[in-house]
């Protein structure tokens, strides 16, 4: 499985035309030099993305925690020096090959000559993008188990037990008019990353985007409901004001799509709340007993689509935190 690579770096005149220049390769070491665990070559990495709030930061902290910036000087004209044109012809396994149109670090024309020189590769291109694979990691897995396992056919449905989470942003219509088109996408991209970084740090999976918002599943109900509660000042101190929803059921999996009752319900609890507002169902208060919590009972609610009345609760820190 080969992604986002090339049998080399820099470019050789006239037979590969790809790659870092020499006065590109120049500049790159000097960035090392000089913003080497500050974010150095962050650009080449993540595109765009390099500029939102933390990746930077986070970046460099990687760099930091595996070389100094002499050893990845060192490291980085070894990997512009590799030349494995070679090798593809020789290559016998079955093999798959992914790339990312706007990739900065490695072309997509040289991943794709890379793939036309391995016999019988599978070469998929996946959705425009930086280096950085994160955003598109649901792409190309589902492809690599279908190779692996030599599955075939529709997946299986199945019926699991999650905790849902429906997030969404309070007068985006609004916001949108104020702020205008090009305002409001980076306002948006911000969004995207913080609800990105909290749902790794809480262990939910973000499962589809909902306009303005995000449906997430948790393994359990207090990591939703803290996850929730870390976004609302997160995202308010860069002027983006949300609600939450949460509750947990069986939900029903077709591919890649969630349905069932928990997951609609979910969502209209979601709807129920106001801004910088948290709602729970009372089976998510039930399993979250004791763990320093605050539920505040707003009664039975009769949420629009759904057969009874149940139990809602606000959800709040404890005061001492």
């Amino acid at each position: 499985m080969l992604y986002a690579t090339a049998t080399r770096f820099s470019q050789h005149l006239p037979d590969f035309p790809w790659g870092f220049t020499p006065a590109e390769i120049a500049a790159q070491l000097d960035d090392i030099e000089h913003h080497w665990g500050d974010g150095a070559l962050a650009e080449l990495f993540h595109g765009d993305g390099a500029d939102l709030p933390g990746v930077r930061q986070l970046f460099g902290k990687l760099q930091r925690s595996i070389a100094s910036p002499h050893l990845a000087g060192l490291w980085w004209q070894a990997l512009m020096e590799i030349d494995v044109r070679d090798m593809p012809a020789k290559v016998r396994a079955p093999t798959l090959v992914f790339a990312r149109p706007g990739d900065r670090f490695v072309s997509f024309e040289a991943t794709a000559a890379l793939a036309a020189g391995i016999a019988n590769a599978q070469f998929h291109a996946l959705p425009a993008g930086p280096h950085s694979s994160f955003d598109i990691v649901k792409e190309f897995i589902p492809i690599i188990l279908d190779m692996v396992f030599e599955r075939t056919g529709s997946p299986t449905d199945e019926r699991v037990l999650k905790t849902v989470m429906f997030t969404d942003i309070v007068s985006s219509t609004e916001q949108l008019g104020r702020a205008g088109d090009t305002r409001w996408r980076h306002q948006l991209d911000i969004h995207d990353s913080v609800v990105d970084h909290m749902l790794s740090q809480y262990g939910g999976v973000r499962a589809k985007h909902t306009g303005d918002g995000v449906f997430a599943l948790f393994e359990g109900p207090t990591r939703a409901v803290r996850c929730a509660l870390a976004l609302m000042p997160s995202l308010a101190a860069r002027g983006i004001r949300i609600r939450a929803g949460i509750h947990i059921g069986e939900c029903e999996r077709r591919g890649d799509e969630w349905s069932g009752m928990a997951v609609h319900t979910g969502a209209r609890i979601g709807a129920l709340a106001g801004a910088g507002e948290v709602l729970a169902s009372r089976t998510v208060r039930d399993l979250s007993a004791g763990l320093g919590l605050v539920f505040e009972s707003l009664g039975a609610q009769q949420l629009k689509g759904l057969p009874e009345a149940i139990d809602i609760y606000r959800v709040t820190p404890p005061t001492s935190a």
